[in-house]
Protein backbone atom coordinates (compact mmCIF):
# COMPACT_ATOMS: atom_id res chain seq x y z
CA UNK A 1 0.00 0.00 0.00
CA UNK A 2 1.23 3.51 -0.74
CA UNK A 3 1.86 6.23 1.80
CA UNK A 4 -0.45 9.26 1.99
CA UNK A 5 2.50 11.52 1.12
CA UNK A 6 2.77 9.74 -2.24
CA UNK A 7 -0.68 11.03 -3.22
CA UNK A 8 -1.81 14.14 -5.05
CA UNK A 9 -5.20 15.76 -5.37
CA UNK A 10 -7.01 15.90 -8.72
CA UNK A 11 -10.08 18.05 -9.38
CA UNK A 12 -12.89 16.56 -11.44
CA UNK A 13 -15.18 18.41 -13.85
CA UNK A 14 -18.02 18.30 -11.30
CA UNK A 15 -15.85 19.93 -8.60
CA UNK A 16 -15.13 16.76 -6.63
CA UNK A 17 -11.55 16.05 -5.68
CA UNK A 18 -9.87 12.68 -5.56
CA UNK A 19 -6.46 11.58 -4.30
CA UNK A 20 -4.30 9.30 -6.41
CA UNK A 21 -0.69 8.15 -6.42
CA UNK A 22 1.59 10.89 -7.72
CA UNK A 23 3.20 8.42 -10.13
CA UNK A 24 -0.07 7.91 -12.05
CA UNK A 25 -1.74 11.31 -11.63
CA UNK A 26 -1.00 12.44 -15.20
CA UNK A 27 -2.67 9.31 -16.61
CA UNK A 28 -5.96 9.64 -14.69
CA UNK A 29 -8.80 10.55 -17.07
CA UNK A 30 -11.45 10.87 -14.34
CA UNK A 31 -13.67 8.51 -12.33
CA UNK A 32 -16.23 5.80 -13.04
CA UNK A 33 -19.81 5.82 -11.73
CA UNK A 34 -18.56 4.56 -8.33
CA UNK A 35 -15.94 7.33 -7.99
CA UNK A 36 -12.91 5.12 -8.68
CA UNK A 37 -10.03 6.54 -10.75
CA UNK A 38 -9.96 5.55 -14.43
CA UNK A 39 -6.82 5.39 -16.59
CA UNK A 40 -5.99 4.14 -20.09
CA UNK A 41 -4.65 0.58 -20.26
CA UNK A 42 -1.09 0.25 -21.53
CA UNK A 43 2.05 2.25 -20.99
CA UNK A 44 1.92 6.07 -20.98
CA UNK A 45 3.29 6.59 -24.50
CA UNK A 46 1.49 3.55 -25.95
CA UNK A 47 -2.04 3.18 -24.57
CA UNK A 48 -4.20 0.37 -25.90
CA UNK A 49 -7.08 1.60 -28.03
CA UNK A 50 -10.43 0.29 -29.22
CA UNK A 51 -11.08 -0.16 -32.95
CA UNK A 52 -12.67 3.33 -33.02
CA UNK A 53 -9.42 4.88 -31.70
CA UNK A 54 -10.70 5.64 -28.19
CA UNK A 55 -8.62 4.69 -25.17
CA UNK A 56 -9.28 1.31 -23.55
CA UNK A 57 -9.97 2.43 -19.98
CA UNK A 58 -9.54 0.48 -16.75
CA UNK A 59 -10.57 1.34 -13.22
CA UNK A 60 -7.98 1.43 -10.43
CA UNK A 61 -8.37 -0.30 -7.08
CA UNK A 62 -9.43 1.89 -4.15
CA UNK A 63 -6.75 0.42 -1.86
CA UNK A 64 -3.64 1.18 -3.93
CA UNK A 65 -4.72 2.89 -7.18
CA UNK A 66 -3.41 -0.15 -9.04
CA UNK A 67 -4.95 -2.34 -11.69
CA UNK A 68 -6.54 -5.67 -10.93
CA UNK A 69 -5.20 -9.07 -11.83
CA UNK A 70 -6.84 -12.45 -12.11
CA UNK A 71 -6.50 -14.78 -9.15
CA UNK A 72 -8.08 -17.80 -7.53
CA UNK A 73 -10.36 -15.88 -5.13
CA UNK A 74 -14.14 -15.60 -4.94
CA UNK A 75 -14.31 -12.50 -7.20
CA UNK A 76 -11.53 -13.72 -9.48
CA UNK A 77 -9.56 -10.45 -9.05
CA UNK A 78 -6.93 -9.09 -6.64
CA UNK A 79 -5.17 -5.72 -6.45
CA UNK A 80 -1.90 -5.96 -8.34
CA UNK A 81 -0.10 -3.92 -5.64
CA UNK A 82 -1.25 -5.44 -2.33
CA UNK A 83 -2.96 -8.66 -3.54
CA UNK A 84 -6.14 -8.01 -1.55
CA UNK A 85 -9.29 -9.43 -3.11
CA UNK A 86 -11.27 -6.73 -4.93
CA UNK A 87 -14.54 -6.64 -6.87
CA UNK A 88 -14.55 -8.16 -10.32
CA UNK A 89 -14.97 -4.71 -11.93
CA UNK A 90 -11.27 -4.05 -11.22
CA UNK A 91 -10.28 -6.81 -13.62
CA UNK A 92 -11.95 -5.52 -16.76
CA UNK A 93 -12.76 -2.49 -18.90
CA UNK A 94 -14.31 0.64 -17.44
CA UNK A 95 -16.22 3.70 -18.55
CA UNK A 96 -15.55 7.30 -17.66
CA UNK A 97 -18.41 8.94 -15.74
CA UNK A 98 -16.77 12.25 -14.72
CA UNK A 99 -13.60 13.53 -16.43
CA UNK A 100 -10.71 15.38 -14.85
CA UNK A 101 -11.20 19.17 -15.03
CA UNK A 102 -9.19 20.72 -17.82
CA UNK A 103 -5.90 22.19 -16.70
Amino acid sequence: MTEQSDRVEITLADGRRIHVRAAIAARVRGVDADGDAVVPLGIPDMPLRHDDGSDYLIVLTPCCNADGKGSVVSTGVVCRACYREVASKYGGPSQLAVPVAST
